[in-house]
């Protein structure tokens, strides 16, 4: 059935598989185990171990190239939130608030950490910076060398909800005694983000005197009102209001007795029941003084701009709960694309969806609950107008991926999105942006060389040549236009589907989208967006056409947790466009490696480290003053301190003893951050990997980085200490790990570059360099002046 869709050497769209797998060899498709049956872009992968980020071929896995999914491992902890954030991403208004809210955590966060835990944290302000590096990664990824989207790694807004109390008491976390179901945990943790980020969204208007500013966001656009009556049949009814940000879908028991005698079962009437429940039980009646059978409704009383439902099916009891009724095979894409709703004159709830016939045509199936009684609805005065009707397109959905033969992941999380075209545009504007300033710096960089001035800096941009930029921006220029085109002329075709899979992102279908009958796929979270017509497609518009958030120069300034002295800086003095400032992180592993061993007796890595910042340090290169030496409180709990290559230990980061300055990991990002905006220029060994951990993105044109410096092609990268002694003619971290150093050495070693290539003599060096170390395969202080007589 439908082998478009689940066909496992098949994709939805002939195009996407020439693209997405076509040549890739075992190397470059790492699957963790064998899922038989399952199609490529729904399998589990992860990045190999032998892979590093920079020379992982990521582009080969991203058919937009232009919107960016996760490299967050599931065997990562609480790694089923990062579909949960990336689908709120696709919902404009929470993409536009979170965006705004990106320097406004101190207003936002509502709550304190308990113990040990000082941070207080805003989700709001978590996604919005979140938000921020994926429109960042997107931007920026035309400029570098080799053109390629990055995905995300989300570790600080997952690390961030370990600090919120409620997210432990809801038994939301991995590692959480009674924690829920892993394929049934996003429904929690939507709805949680939900209900907390209205909190926080409300707080912060209350707090502000702009009467402009935004104010409960969330609940004007999902929010239900529902009533809940109990009829006895002896007395007055009780009447109670209540109101909810998401449905759960209930599965009424006489539908299963519909589904064993193959009865047609669809959406409509799940959701109509979900909508308007009736309960038999028996309570307790005051004016009877006893207690009686009687029915307890909960009925929806308004509808949402959004509707938002947790499928509440999938998992190991999901055929219990009611999953079969998704996997009825007869049943041609169970899920319908369109819905209406009714709330009648009478309260009773009417649900509509538009069903595919055989003969290709489509038409409206109704589904009715029973009406209420007029003595049970002339008490509920609720202020809403009777009847009200709402059509709603289906906008995304969240589904839980199965992986056979797996011993260690029972599975994982998948989104599909329908992203509209105007995030497209929004997304090729960003990158000719960047594109154009990239080639009016090089121009002006030109022009002063040929001034007589100094060179122009070795920045990875720098790497790539002015025609070659000039080529992409003509590019993507003429896909803006055809993107543009396409969106004015034809309504059908301003939206399209999206599966993101990790950062596996391919263009699918609705077919694929709908469908539920393959073993391995679950659903998880379901969410419909109102439109005006079925015949006239519309997707949401974005609320707000940019990111930036201006980020105040009082984040350098900052009270260390340890109690040591506060820093100060002179925030006139801070450097600027063009200077240069040296900088270092180090890490430290807060989930270690687990491996295993084959029956052949090699060692399988089932899943791979995962660090986090401990220590920032930043150098002024104008004055050789430090900026920023933070050392980072951690969130999670430290497996290995990793001392021997960061120098950092149990003592450093602990709020008690430290006698450093240490600051949350928030602190420590945004400094970065700021002087990523100011249009500094950051000299390091390794940053890629460096700003990948840190959170952050940054133009290709702001960062020097000496490993690809000191890098020939086809050559193994060299390590700084290996380079520093080589090429200073000194050694460092013999003893005690020092960022400031490792900072400072880089520094040296670009300065140390300028000069030879002013000269004409990089290269020569370079050839130089490699042929030492191969001679004595790249060991400290082995002397080798005869046939290495140094470059001067």
């Amino acid at each position: 059935l439908f082998p478009a869709c689940y066909d496992a050497t098949s994709n939805p769209k002939r195009k996407t598989e020439e693209f997405q797998f076509g040549e890739m060899s075992e190397e470059e498709i790492f699957v963790q185990n064998e899922e038989t049956g399952i199609p490529y872009r729904y399998r589990l992968m992860v990045r190999p171990p032998f892979y590093k980020v920079y020379n992982f071929d990521y582009s080969r896995h991203n058919e937009t190239q232009l919107l960016v999914g996760w490299d967050y491992a599931p065997t990562f902890s609480n790694a089923f939130a990062c579909p949960v954030f990336m689908l709120l991403y696709f919902i404009p208004e929470i993409r536009a608030a979170a965006l705004r809210s990106q320097a406004l955590n101190s207003k936002m966060a509502i709550q304190s950490g308990t113990g040990d835990r000082r941070e207080r944290i805003s989700i709001t302000t978590e996604l919005g910076l979140l938000f921020h590096l994926l429109e960042s990664l997107s931007a920026n990824g035309a400029a570098f060398p080799d053109a390629e989207i990055n995905p995300c790694v989300p570790s600080n807004i997952v690390s961030s909800l370990l600090l919120l109390p409620e997210a432990t008491n809801l038994a939301l976390l991995d590692g959480v005694a009674g924690a829920t179901e892993i394929a049934k945990r996003p429904e929690a943790l939507y709805r949680f983000i939900m209900h907390y980020m209205d909190k926080e969204i409300e707080q912060s208007s209350d707090a502000n005197s702009d009467p402009t500013s935004h104010s409960s966001l969330i609940d004007p656009i999902q929010g239900i009102n529902f009533v809940s009556v109990i009829e006895y049949s002896t007395g007055k009814p009780k009447v109670s209001s209540s109101r909810a940000l998401t449905v759960d879908l209930c599965y009424d028991h006489k539908l299963y007795n519909k589904a064993e005698t193959s009865l047609n079962v669809r959406f409509g009437d799940i959701l109509r029941f979900s909508l308007c429940k009736e309960v038999p039980l028996r309570a307790w009646c005051d004016e009877s003084s006893s207690y009686e059978s009687v029915i307890q409704r909960k009925i929806a009383t308004s509808l949402p701009k959004l509707l938002s439902l947790s499928c509440c099916c999938a998992g190991k009891l999901g055929y219990k709960n009611g999953l079969q009724f998704w996997k009825q095979r007869d049943k041609r894409n169970w899920l319908p694309e369109y819905i209406e709703v009714e709330i009648a004159l009478d309260r009773s709830v009417v649900v509509r969806e538009l069903v595919s016939r055989d003969d290709e045509n489509e038409e409206w199936v109704e589904f009715k609950s029973h009406p209420l009684s007029s003595s049970i609805f002339d008490n509920v005065d609720d202020g809403f107008k009777y009847p009200t009707t709402k059509k709603y397109q289906l906008d995304a959905v969240c589904s839980f991926i199965r992986n056979n033969g797996s011993e260690s992941i029972e599975g994982h999380h998948v989104i599909h999105v329908r992203a509209p075209k105007n995030l497209e545009c929004q997304a090729l504007r960003r990158q000719i942006i960047n594109l154009e300033k990239f080639i009016a710096g090089r121009e002006i960089e030109s022009r002063a060389t040929e001034g007589g001035g100094k060179d122009c800096h070795m920045t990875i941009a720098s790497r790539v040549s002015s025609s070659t930029l000039q080529q992409r921006k003509l590019k993507l220029q003429q896909q803006l236009e055809t993107a543009l085109r396409g969106h004015s002329e034809d309504a059908k075709e301003r939206c399209e589907w999206l599966l993101f899979n990790g950062f596996v992102v391919t263009k699918t279908t609705h077919d694929d989208v709908r469908s539920f009958t393959a073993n391995f796929k679950e659903p998880s979270l379901v969410l419909f967006r109102e439109i005006d017509d079925v015949n006239t497609i519309k997707c949401p518009t974005d609320v707000r056409d940019q990111a930036y958030v201006e980020i105040p120069t009082s984040v350098m300034n900052t009270t260390s947790i340890s109690g040591s002295s506060d820093t100060k800086h002179s925030t006139s003095n801070l450097p600027g466009k063009g200077d240069l400032v040296a900088i270092d992180a180090e890490f430290v592993c807060v989930q270690a490696e687990e491996s295993r061993i084959t029956s052949a007796g090699s060692k399988e890595i089932t899943s791979q480290p995962r660090n986090s910042l401990a220590r920032l340090s930043i150098i002024d290169c104008r004055s050789n003053i430090v900026l920023v030496d933070d050392f980072v409180f951690q969130r999670e709990q430290v497996s290995d301190y990793l001392t021997r290559f960061s120098g950092i230990r149990e003592s450093d980061l602990d709020p008690n003893t430290s006698p450093h300055h240490l600051v949350t990991m928030q602190e420590a990002y945004l400094k970065v951050r700021l002087l990523m905006d100011r249009g500094c220029i950051f000299v390091g060994h390794g940053l890629r990997e460096d700003f990948r951990i840190i959170n952050i993105s940054v133009p290709p044109s702001q960062i020097i980085d000496t490993s690809f410096i000191y890098h020939q092609p086809n050559q193994r990268y060299i390590s700084l200490r290996y380079l520093t002694n080589y090429v200073l003619g000194r050694d460092m971290q013999q003893e005690i790990h020092d960022s400031i150093e490792d900072a400072r050495a880089a520094y040296d070693l670009y300065t140390k570059a300028l000069s030879l290539r002013e000269r004409g003599k990089f290269d020569e060096y370079l050839t130089s360099l490699y042929s030492h170390g191969h001679r004595t395969q790249f060991k400290l202080r082995v002397r080798d002046e005869e046939n290495d007589p140094p470059v001067n």
